[in-house]
């Protein structure tokens, strides 16, 4: 393709013809490459640019596919689910989008009034008025953490209600899931935690539709039903990147819109970096493609072009604890003997940074697992960029530096469960590290060469312990003291 050669499995992509297909995209495998020249062979077969409807999930990835077609002479807009949401709306009726802390302050307002708060707020009150239940409210609305909490609890329920679609009967269906699951006395809880949060979804339902505005959700959802009753620009392809992050509200939606145009489709992603589920993703939609596009093909972009043979050993054996993932074996022709180097240290990283920082001479990115670990490194010289893994999901770096691997409860895998209450609106298909395994996989995956780890000698993480385990020969590790041992299997 004019100076770029695209290997035997981008080339299956660009020339399928299927209805539905579902390109599997293993980190730094060309994915975008693909893209493009997906985008620009369908042009070349006589597709107007117009006729190709292009997704991603966010306005930061939707820019960058936007400039590299340019590059291609090719003029798309590349658009998120929610700005093509809008744009239906737009069309079809005049709406607003609501205000940002209107649902936090319909929530907030609704607990301060509410008798039996202190029932539905899981936390022990020991230490708040000895169990008088006045004194008790009085402390929480007092110590604003834990009211907060509960808050962002709501709010995320009433979120991730939407995103799955839910209607008002549905809280029938989880008065039946907590009769079923919990015992007695977190029964009666949960029922009163569920009739508010009922009461809350209602009004703030009416409040959208009486003030004719909509929410985020409302963008998908909203354009969705239009989409069914009055169609839509008849597109013969519809292109999505980072489908593994796609909500089933999303997928609602491109079905409706492939409904009413027969559209081709062409999902991309790789289920190994589905890392949003608190958003919203529904890992199922990926792995279970086929159940919502029938007949369809896949093909999996085997060949990455950023990390070493010896380092897809190690990330596919990790990964692929996760049962429910797709099984596919990464292959490069790029060579690091160790390309994993972990540097153990006592109580902070003073004593191991000045070496690691005076010896990073190239572009590196320090990872992680939260905005506040950035407080643990000591400082950062001119190559050094940090960011959480969240934020580095698309990036790479000649070298990758992970941070706060320790075994606490803030630490990487965080041990920070979700709330009880958001059982009834959150997929039950995984258990509580399968994301946190995603994470750390996207954070390993993002070196072009090495990752360094470092690690609290006391209290090593429960990953770093597992892969020593099962890959020690492609691991060099340095100790407190700062002296270098491989292992026994080191070729």
């Amino acid at each position: 393709m004019e100076k770029i050669i695209l290997d035997k499995y981008q080339t299956k992509v660009i020339k399928n013809k299927s209805k539905n297909l579902l390109v599997i995209a293993g980190a730094g495998s060309g994915k975008t490459l693909t893209i493009v020249h997906k985008i620009k062979y369908l042009i070349k077969k006589h597709t107007k640019p117009d006729e190709i409807l292009c997704i991603t999930l966010t306005k930061a990835a939707a820019t960058s596919l936007e400039q590299k077609l340019k590059q291609e002479n090719i003029n798309i807009k590349v658009k998120t689910f929610h700005s093509l949401g809008f744009e239906i709306i737009k069309k079809s009726e005049v709406s607003s989008l609501i205000k940002e802390n209107f649902l936090d302050n319909l929530i907030l307002h609704h607990l301060k009034n509410y008798k039996k708060l202190t029932k539905i707020i899981n936390v022990k009150f020991i230490e708040f008025g000895k169990g008088n239940s006045n004194i008790i409210k009085n402390n929480i609305l007092q110590n604003s953490f834990y009211l907060y909490q509960l808050k962002d609890t709501i709010k995320t329920f009433i979120n991730l209600f939407k995103s799955n679609n839910y209607n008002i009967s549905n809280f029938q269906n989880f008065h039946q899931i907590n009769k079923q699951t919990n015992f007695p006395k977190a029964q009666t809880i949960h029922k009163l935690f569920l009739k508010l949060v009922q009461k809350i979804y209602e009004e703030y339902e009416y409040q959208l539709n009486y003030t004719n505005q909509i929410d985020f959700q409302d963008m998908i959802n909203k354009a969705t039903n239009i989409v069914k009753k009055e169609g839509i620009y008849p597109y013969k392809y519809i292109i999505i990147d980072e489908y593994q992050d796609s909500s089933l509200n999303k997928c609602e939606l491109i079905k409706a819109i492939q409904g009413k145009t027969n559209a081709s489709l062409i999902a991309v992603g790789d289920d190994w970096q589905s890392i949003y589920q608190f958003t919203g993703s529904n890992l199922e939609i990926f792995t279970n493609f086929k159940k919502y596009f029938p007949k369809a093909k896949i093909i999996k972009l085997k060949h990455t072009y950023r990390n070493s043979k010896e380092l897809l050993k190690v990330t596919n054996k990790f990964i692929m604890q996760n049962k429910k993932q797709i099984n596919k074996k990464m292959l490069s022709t790029k060579s690091t003997p160790t390309p994993i180097h972990i540097y153990y240290y006592q109580d902070n990283l003073n004593n191991v940074w000045d070496n690691i920082a005076n010896s990073t001479k190239t572009d590196t990115l320090i990872l992680g697992r939260n905005n506040n670990d950035i407080n643990k490194i000591p400082y950062l010289n001119k190559n050094m960029r940090y960011m959480t893994v969240h934020k580095s999901k698309g990036l790479e770096a000649q070298e990758v530096i992970i941070i706060n691997l320790e075994n606490s409860i803030t630490g990487f895998p965080s041990k920070i469960k979700n709330s009880e209450y958001l059982k009834y609106v959150l997929p039950q298909t995984e258990d509580n590290y399968n994301e946190e395994r995603r994470l750390f996989y996207v954070a390993l995956t993002r070196t072009k060469s090495k990752v360094i780890l470092l690690v609290n000698q006391k209290s090593p993480s429960v990953f770093v312990t597992e892969i020593i385990k099962h890959s020690k020969k492609y691991i060099k590790i340095i100790d407190n003291n700062g002296k270098t041992r491989y292992n026994k299997n080191h070729p």
